[in-house]
């Protein structure tokens, strides 16, 4: 036993068992919140690679708190990018397994209901998307294209009060998206033509 535990042996193993520590080490501080504000700064001023690169390390790093905040931003390209990083995040979610087999219907897995609910509003069964959104927003409440999604299926369905309060709720999420603020103006000024007694006007800028 005793050639396993040579000087130079030691070395190796200790050398090992350092690398081990700095490797592990520099693999879970990437999921820290220090580093994913670190990104998200540079998502917010880096040039147009670094935001890209900002982007897609978010997505993989479940900074979906990051990103949400970046559809806040004023930049047009800073909202692109993290608008598309979220889709990936979201579709991501529930690994690789599940994004092979999102059609399998994981229960938890918001993305996959949300994929269906997309499926069920382009064959014009808008109240089963409606169910579906309903489901993605309960296990995931930042999902402002299931909110936005079904608000789009109320208001096909002559839900205007529904649709006005799912467009609010993705507008919130999303302000800056102004075909969506166009959609939720158009919506309120049905409500109002249409059924004066039940429009509340809110302040959802």
């Amino acid at each position: 036993m005793h050639r396993f535990f040579t000087p130079l042996l030691r070395r190796l193993y200790g050398l090992f068992a350092v690398l081990v520590v700095v490797y592990a080490a520099f693999f879970f501080g990437q999921y820290t919140r220090w580093n994913k504000e670190r990104l998200y700064r540079k998502l917010l001023s880096g040039d147009r690679g670094q935001k890209l690169s900002a982007g897609f390390d978010l997505a993989w790093l479940g900074g979906q708190e990051q990103l949400l905040h970046a559809l806040r931003s004023p930049s047009a390209p800073v909202r692109e990018i993290a608008v598309d990083s979220l889709w990936s995040l979201w579709f991501h979610a529930a690994g690789k397994e599940a994004f092979r087999l999102a059609h399998s219907k994981y229960p938890n897995f918001a993305e996959g209901w949300n994929r269906r609910a997309i499926l069920y509003w382009q064959m014009g069964q808008y109240e089963e998307s409606i169910a579906d959104c309903k489901k993605v927003v309960a296990l995931n409440p930042g999902h402002f294209g299931a909110w936005q999604g079904m608000g789009l299926c109320q208001l096909r369905v002559g839900d205007l009060e529904g649709a006005c309060q799912s467009l609010r709720v993705a507008l919130k999420i999303n302000p800056r998206d102004a075909g969506l603020r166009r959609k939720l103006q158009q919506c309120e000024e049905l409500l109002r033509r249409l059924s004066p007694e039940r429009f509340h006007p809110v302040d959802w800028v």
